[in-house]
């Protein structure tokens, strides 16, 4: 019964070790497919560097031609020098984002876009900005059709746009919304002189004066004085159409000097005994 009893002892003995040895068998393998596999993907991923530093390197990728295009005011140069690009640089490491960036710095450029077109050859498209008036003040500066002062106008430069006055450099920098909301403002009625028939033109206006206080004033080159207010242009001008036609019945039309149409249903008018100089 003893020596029944150490065979089977010894039996059972043998049967989990043989599966330890199974199970260290699979456990190899696996081990040796998993350093197989990332193997794999280490040459693969070495591989793909190892292109990448070859093709960046080629000259065969190389900058050789630059196409501008929506450019107007500005040169071909001045875009290229804008966005700052280096000649003979690889396309595939150019950073488009940057240089869009660097495009829009530029103050005549409100927005631009950049294409590869392989092997050597990029594309800039900019949009530029239009000058709708001047601004007058420390010196002088162009706006935008929204009423952004966005560049000095340097000599030699057109200046036969609409002249805006009464801001000064200080209003600018502390109070930089509500100037451009009254210059958007002037822009507008610039716009509505020229569309309306009010007996009144853009061309005849000398400039457009900026109060805090009185709104905008036309100071006409006759000498004539229109003072406007802050808003309901349309309906004023109407009312100044027939407030001249009535002076001009009357015969006093050449010497109405200050006209205030800064009222909702009435204008007062201030004489004076020196004629209005004819256009």
């Amino acid at each position: 019964m003893t020596e029944t009893s150490l065979q089977l002892s010894m039996q059972s003995s043998d049967i989990p070790e043989s599966k330890r040895s199974t199970k260290r068998t699979h456990f190899n393998r696996s081990v040796l497919k998993i350093l197989f596999a990332t193997g794999i993907c280490l040459n693969i991923v070495l591989a793909c560097a190892l292109g990448y530093l070859i093709v960046i390197r080629s000259s065969y990728f190389n900058l050789n031609k630059v196409d501008v295009h929506g450019n107007h005011r500005l040169s071909r140069e001045e875009v290229i020098e804008a966005a700052n690009l280096e000649t003979g640089i690889n396309l595939l490491s150019l950073d488009l984002e940057s240089i869009t960036e660097r495009l829009r710095r530029h103050p005549w450029i409100r927005s631009g876009s950049i294409y590869r077109r392989l092997p050597g050859q990029l594309v800039l498209e900019v949009e530029e900005r239009t000058p709708r008036g001047i601004l007058a003040s420390d010196k002088l500066y162009y706006l935008d059709e929204k009423g952004n002062v966005f560049t000095r106008v340097l000599p030699g430069d057109p200046t036969d746009l609409p002249l805006f006055t009464g801001v000064q450099s200080d209003d600018l920098r502390l109070h930089p919304g509500e100037i451009q909301k009254s210059l958007k403002s002037g822009l507008i009625l610039t716009e509505l002189l020229d569309r309306i028939d009010s007996g009144l033109s853009s061309a005849d206006v000398r400039e457009i004066n900026i109060s805090s206080d009185e709104g905008l004033t036309l100071r006409m080159k006759s000498g004539q004085i229109i003072i406007l207010g802050h808003n309901d242009f349309e309906s004023r001008l109407s009312r100044f159409d027939r407030l001249k036609k009535f002076l001009t019945d009357r015969g006093q039309w050449h010497k109405a000097h200050i006209i205030n149409l800064d009222f909702e249903d009435r204008a007062i008018v201030r004489s004076s005994e020196d004629p209005l100089l004819q256009g």
